[in-house]
């Protein structure tokens, strides 16, 4: 969109080089959104990262239904997202890694892992 290409244009000069590697796809970023969107819920998680933690502990909020729309979950689909993260978050606490870029990590590799979620992303 316009809009994203301004933003990317914008934050991108900043960078040096960083416009012609995102802009052509190479740098690991690709045009699809994905790369967007994962930046988005990395910075979501930065800026909520003790509520969205306590959601994903208790399996339910606003964060954490904010998160699961900024990855890319269905609302219909948002209840199996909280399930998923509730399970996934014992295992961050154990690895004692509850940063913003894990819990994103986290979340994907979970919505990856779960058929049903998985399916609905690609619909």
């Amino acid at each position: 969109t316009k809009g994203a290409q301004i933003l990317m244009a914008t934050t991108n000069g900043s960078f040096g080089t960083q416009t012609f590697g995102i802009s052509t796809g190479t740098m690991g970023c690709t045009d699809d959104g994905r790369w967007w969107a994962e930046q988005k819920a990395t910075m979501f998680a930065e800026l909520n990262t003790d509520a969205l933690a306590q959601e994903m502990a208790q399996g339910r909020g606003e964060h954490l239904a904010s998160m699961a729309t900024l990855l890319g979950v269905p609302q219909q689909q948002h209840e199996a997202f909280f399930a998923m993260a509730q399970g996934r978050y014992a295992a961050m606490v154990s690895s004692g890694d509850l940063s913003p870029a894990s819990m994103v990590k986290t979340l994907n590799e979970g919505i990856a892992a779960d058929p049903l979620l998985a399916q609905a992303l690609l619909n």
